[in-house]
């Protein structure tokens, strides 16, 4: 019995995974290596058809419920909805900010990830925040609710000094397919430091594909090149850092 718990391949937590994002038949993807996934939303309509995608899949999914930075300025508009699908989520999120686009403005960004702060206080509900080029002012912002309830940084890629400071702040780290690239070096010097209780793993399909299948759209049987590469930078086997990632994602759950 054990020896066939040592060979069965390893099972992986996908915790940002855009299904409803795609065009794909969602009965003919590979979840077999899927212990469950989380489909975050990213405006009211995204995290609506996340909540129908996650009943529907022949995989365990939660869902999650939010709006996006770039969207920031839709937040007056869409906020109503929102509060009704935030009660119902597993997650809150996606939201946080983005300065390397900038599609809202930083104010609007502002109180767009606040007000998804004060509800992941409010329910004590897990949030999921995007972080591009902004890691100063998200920091400032996140120390305010220190403790208060689960963070995951999604699609993680600040480098040593930026991973230091949000490791104070107890959060999650979850990496996505970037961490594969080759020019993804100081990422990788930064993950040895994240303890093994704060690493997450993510696909972030349909974006961000692994080194070995980029330039396709991402799916989440990829996961499993970005786990090879975390495994190697943490010098732990596979079913290791399977069954890390998987408590840990179970802990934000509060499974």
């Amino acid at each position: 019995m054990k020896e066939a718990l040592i060979n069965q391949e390893p099972k992986w937590v996908d915790t940002h995974c855009h299904l409803q994002l795609t065009d794909y038949d969602l009965t003919d993807l590979d979840y077999a290596s899927l212990e469950y996934l989380i489909i975050p939303g990213v405006d009211v309509s995204s995290s609506i058809k996340a909540k129908n995608i996650s009943t529907r899949l022949p995989v365990k999914a939660y869902w999650a419920a939010g709006l996006h930075p770039h969207d920031a300025k839709n937040l007056h508009e869409q906020k109503d909805e929102l509060l009704n699908l935030i009660q119902e989520a597993d997650l809150i999120g996606e939201t946080g900010l983005d300065y390397y686009r900038d599609h809202s403005t930083r104010e609007e960004q502002h109180e767009n990830l606040t007000f998804h702060l004060e509800q992941a206080k409010k329910l004590r509900k897990p949030i999921i925040i995007h972080c591009r080029d902004s890691f100063k002012d998200t920091f400032e912002l996140l120390s305010k609710y220190e403790g208060e309830f689960p963070v995951i940084l999604h699609s993680w890629t600040g480098g040593n000094n930026w991973t230091k400071k949000f490791i104070e702040l107890d959060v999650y780290f979850s990496l996505s397919g970037i961490l594969t690239y080759e020019t993804a070096k100081d990422l990788k010097l930064s993950v040895k430091k994240i303890p093994m209780n704060r690493l997450l793993l993510e696909t972030d399909t349909p974006y961000l594909a692994p080194g070995i299948h980029k330039g396709q759209l991402n799916k989440p049987e990829f996961i499993v090149e970005t786990a090879k590469e975390l495994a190697s930078l943490k010098e732990i086997t596979l079913n290791e850092l399977s069954e890390l990632t998987i408590k840990n994602t179970n802990t934000i759950l509060g499974k």
